[in-house]
């Protein structure tokens, strides 16, 4: 595992927010009333996560994304936990929730191992809210589930 070094920054990497969400009017859309916090490597930016409050106690992991040649080497799962021990309690944060596509199971069993939980399944949620398809893992991304965590 590499270490990491995660602290929170106003300069967004949209290179590594794009992978997460394709559409930049959508990031743009909450990157300005959120956190932004990083994970560096080496002093390098290789992860992102975004997380917004939603109300006094809830709040949402709006993006969460690793540079691909850095994937699989447990630093979203880094992000994850330091959103849920450090900046959750921090900003008084009980409940996290986290949306994501159906056709990518990696983010999903991610979110599941760190206690996440289903909610409830929005159908067609990115072909109403995105002007184009998106594909992972040659499935077209139509769903998005949404998934609590209580702290």
């Amino acid at each position: 595992m590499d270490m990491v070094h995660i602290e929170k920054t106003t300069y967004y990497p949209y290179s590594l927010l794009l992978l997460a969400d394709p559409s930049e009017e959508m990031v743009n859309g909450y990157i300005y009333s959120s956190d932004c916090l990083v994970a560096m490597v080496d002093g390098i930016v290789r992860g992102v996560v975004v997380v917004q409050k939603q109300t006094e106690e809830s709040a949402e992991v709006m993006n969460l994304a690793v540079e691909e040649a850095f994937q699989r080497r447990g630093i979203a799962r880094q992000l994850l936990q330091y959103v849920s021990d450090s900046w959750a309690p921090a900003n008084g944060i009980t409940i996290l929730r986290v949306c994501t596509g159906t056709s990518a199971p990696g983010p999903l069993m991610l979110y599941q191992q760190e206690g996440f939980d289903l909610k409830e399944l929005d159908r067609d949620y990115f072909v109403r809210h995105y002007p184009e398809p998106i594909f992972e893992n040659g499935v077209q991304c139509r769903h998005r589930l949404i998934l609590e965590k209580e702290l």
